[in-house]
Order: C-alpha cells, then sequence, then structure tokens
C-alpha cells in the first residue's frame, strides 16, 4: 500500500508540498490525444487523483522533496514559487498551476532554507524550479542547484521567468550541471532519463537495503506506470519519453523499490507491480 515517505534506513526524506497544479482532460494521451486524462478502468491506484475542482478539472500536487543524509541537506525539485501560471494549449481546456506554499511547508517540517545545501531539479520547468530564486536572491542562500546537462539549453538564453531564475543563479556561479548518471550526495545518485526534457533526471536514494526513486515528470503519475504509452503534453520527444519510462519500469516492476514524485497524490510511495497482465501502482 502506498504511503509517504519519512524514512529510508538513516536517510530522512520529508515531502514538502508548494502547490497544485488544474488539469483538463486530454493532458495526457496517444499520438492523436484519444486517451484521456482520468482513471482508466481497474481503480484508482491505475489513475490521477481526485479531487476535481470547480470547473472539472484534476487536481495534481506540485511538491518537494527534502532529504537528510550522511551531513547533507537538499531538497529534489523546488515548486513552482508564488506564482499563478495559466495558459491552454491547442486543443485543451485551460491548465493552471499555482503555488507560494513551500516556504510555510518548510517550516512546518522543521527545514530552514539556509540548511539546504543541494538543490536538485529533475527538470528545469517552471513547476520544479519555480522557488530557486525569489526577490532577486537565490531563496536557498547556501545551496548548489543541479540539473541535468541536457537541460541547459532549455534555459540559457531562452525568455520566461524559469530560464532567468537559471541564468541569474549560474551568474551567481551557483550552478553545476549534471553530466551521466553519478553520486550527487551520500546515497542519492543520478539516473539519465531524457523525453519529457533532454536533461530529465531521476533521482535514486540508497540506504542500507532501501532503495527510492524520485521519478520527476518521467513517469508524472499513477496513470503512466498503468500505461507508459500515454504522452505528457509537455513532453519534448514524445517517444523518447514512451521508451524511457518503459526501461524504468521494466526496471522497477516486481522489485522494492519505491517510487514516488512531485505530481503523485498525497505525497505517496508504493512500487511497480504486475497483475492480470499490467502494471500498477500500489
Amino acid at each position: 500500500m502506498s504511503a509517504p515517505l519519512q524514512s529510508l534506513g538513516e536517510m530522512q526524506v520529508i515531502g514538502v508540498q508548494d502547490g497544485a497544479g488544474h488539469m483538463y482532460q486530454g493532458i495526457f494521451g496517444g499520438p492523436d490525444g484519444d486517451r484521456p486524462l482520468g482513471p482508466p478502468p481497474g481503480g484508482h491506484e491505475t489513475g490521477m487523483p481526485e479531487p476535481l475542482d470547480e470547473l472539472g478539472r484534476t487536481v495534481i500536487p506540485i511538491s518537494a522533496f527534502v532529504v537528510r543524509t550522511g551531513g547533507v541537506t537538499a531538497i529534489i525539485d523546488a515548486g513552482i514559487g508564488e506564482r499563478s501560471v495559466e495558459w491552454q494549449p491547442p486543443g485543451l481546456g485551460a491548465q493552471k498551476l499555482e503555488g507560494g506554499r513551500l516556504p510555510a511547508a518548510l517550516a512546518a517540517a522543521g527545514v530552514t532554507r539556509e540548511e539546504i545545501d543541494l538543490v536538485l531539479l529533475t527538470h528545469v520547468h517552471l513547476d520544479h524550479n519555480g522557488w530557486v530564486w525569489a526577490d532577486d536572491a537565490p531563496f536557498f542562500p547556501n545551496a548548489t542547484v543541479r540539473c541535468g546537462a541536457g537541460d541547459w539549453a532549455l534555459v540559457d538564453g531562452q525568455p520566461g521567468e524559469g530560464a532567468a531564475m537559471m541564468q541569474a543563479l549560474a551568474a551567481a556561479g551557483r550552478v553545476e550541471l549534471i553530466e551521466g548518471d553519478i553520486d550527487v550526495a551520500p546515497g542519492i545518485s543520478t539516473l539519465h532519463t531524457p523525453g519529457h526534457t533532454p536533461g530529465h533526471t531521476m533521482y535514486v536514494l540508497s540506504s542500507g537495503e532501501q532503495r527510492a526513486m524520485i521519478l520527476g515528470d518521467a513517469i508524472s503519475c499513477p496513470l503512466q506506470i498503468a500505461a507508459p504509452e500515454l504522452e505528457a503534453a509537455a513532453d519534448v520527444d514524445k517517444e523518447l519519453g514512451i521508451a524511457t519510462r518503459e526501461r524504468v519500469l521494466r526496471e522497477l516492476e516486481g522489485t522494492d523499490t519505491l517510487v514516488g514524485g512531485p505530481h503523485f497524490p498525497g505525497l505517496e510511495f508504493g512500487r511497480v507491480l504486475v497483475g492480470q497482465s499490467r502494471r500498477y501502482f500500489s
């Protein structure tokens, strides 16, 4: 049964929610947009979370994970920041992302922003790097921000708030790019998982015999565990994204590795199980 993850061996893992996304059907689908956002037949564990908002949109969390390990405090992803973003992709209903709760969530968890040593981004989309910069300064004043090298072209010299924040951090010497699969902190290693973005990175947490994986948006919700062929509208390379999901899920199915991500309902972690010729999250 899936549940919030509080500890992993000698690691402490704290989920903190910054806000939520309000997404219409169609944000996931096949090449012809023929697969809707929502639970497929078979139960909630294979689908997207409730509740729906007043406009009938599915509400998904925008979250981050603080990891205390070996004298290092890291945060994996950084929410969307104190902003509300609305847009309407072609052929879809209006989407809305809003945040601003991360500072209070950190305080409630007993975490100060000064103690964060590393900000580990799964990718550089605004709902994952939104708190790296605030009030004309790094929000985490003592942290180095790391992301996959393949993502740098998405922000280098590019317009937009997310890109501007990363550019400012780089100018301050606070950005380090991740090349390949490496160790970034005691018990935290990276896994290059391109498709959603070129440099998308999952983070593998290991302590003793216990292991967990932060999936980011390569597998952004339980629905894509049950149906990895479903593309996300924001995937840069949709075919590569499908291939990456299949590769990761083959390695995970039937193992004791816990999985979760910033958009999983309830900040829950579970396992990739196989039954009745399909995978599911539990």
